[in-house]
Parts: C-alpha cells; structure tokens; sequence
C-alpha cells in the first residue's frame, strides 16, 4: 500500500482536493409527522412546537448556506414576504434577501428577488455545474417539485426532515411522485417539544 502511494502521490492529493471543494445541495424539509408540509395548516403542525433549539437550527442552516434554490411555488411564497424586511428580522431576513438565489420555473419572466437567476427545464444540469464550483453549500427548502430530479440525479448530499408531532392527516406533500430511495441516516437530533430532526444520506435504486 505504502509503495502505491509513493508511485503516485501527485494523483492521489489531487482527488481529494477536488472532493472536498466540491458544494453540497442540502434539501430540508420541515414535516408533520405523517409527512405534510402544507403551509395552508402550518398552525397545526407547525407553529404549536416552536422553541429556542428549533430556532437555531433554522438560522444555521439558512445562514450557513451560499446558495438558494427555490422551486417557483416556494420562490414566490417567500419573496414577498421577506423582502420586506430591512433589519435582518427572525436572524435570516438579511441572508434570505441577499444570498445568491435560484428558481426554477418555465413561466417566470423575471425574478426581482435579490440576486436571483431563473432556470428552465434543464436546470439539473445547471445545477451539476454550480455543484462543480469551489464554495458552500446549495440549499434547498420547501420547492417540492425539484425533489424527485434532483434525488435522481444523484446531486442531493443531505436531506433533513424536520418532524413535528402532529398528524394531520391531509394536504401537500414534499414527495408525492414514485421514487426508489434508500436513506442512510447521519444524524438525530432531538429538540424540546418532541421535535426531531432526521438527517439522511439518500442513495437512489
């Protein structure tokens, strides 16, 4: 072994400088227990279990992140909202409104939100080559539409859910179409209010 690396080390620090400068694409989803997603009942599944923990965890990961990719349902529920705010409201709003952004749509003309580009139908590609780029990572939240091509792809590094305990029964879902995934957990993290978070390698079949 020792004589392999010796004869071609040049080689070898080479492939793993390429694997570590490569961005992730993070998707997280925050849940019902019974996997709804649905903002129409977010006072259900949602708002009941805030806390300090969940909090934090939201902010990293919003903060944390380089780039924005939005499906354009998702895109245009937030734009309004957030890019009303100055003053780097819930610890985001500044992040949110001034990261590097994405959305995927085949009927937007334009994106007013910050920087933010609009992909068409062959954004899976585009994607691979931002993949490419040396910096941090792509995030995907919400934007359900972009999950099975994206997991297909094999461009998904890490998908979080986010669970909250509640049933609820009906409504919007992040997975809706048939995929065969397999899911290799990385993380648990328990918050307070039983909500958990699940961390997942997911590899496609």
């Amino acid at each position: 072994m020792s004589g392999l690396f010796y004869s071609a080390p040049f080689v070898s620090t080479n492939f793993a400088s390429k694997q570590e400068i490569m961005r992730k694409l993070i998707v997280t989803e925050w849940v019902s227990l019974d996997g709804i997603f649905d903002a129409s009942s977010m006072n259900k599944w949602w708002m009941p279990f805030d806390s300090a923990n969940r909090q934090q965890y939201i902010q990293d990961t919003i903060n944390n992140c380089e780039i924005m990719l939005y499906g354009r349902t998702t895109y245009e529920m937030l734009y309004p909202y957030w890019s009303s705010f100055k003053n780097n409201e819930q610890g985001v709003a500044d992040k949110l409104n001034n990261c590097k952004k994405y959305v995927v749509s085949s009927k937007l003309k334009k994106a007013p939100w910050g920087d933010t580009t609009i992909l068409g139908k062959n954004f899976v590609k585009e994607i691979e080559k931002v993949k490419q780029e040396n910096g941090g990572y792509i995030l995907v939240q919400g934007s359900s539409t972009l999950l099975k091509p994206l997991l297909e792809a094999g461009l998904v590094d890490e998908l979080k859910l986010l669970i909250n305990p509640a049933l609820v029964g009906s409504g919007e879902r992040p997975f809706r179409e048939d995929i065969n995934c397999e899911l290799e957990l990385l993380q648990f993290q328990q918050f307070e209010k039983n909500v958990v978070l699940l961390n997942y390698k997911p590899t496609i079949k």
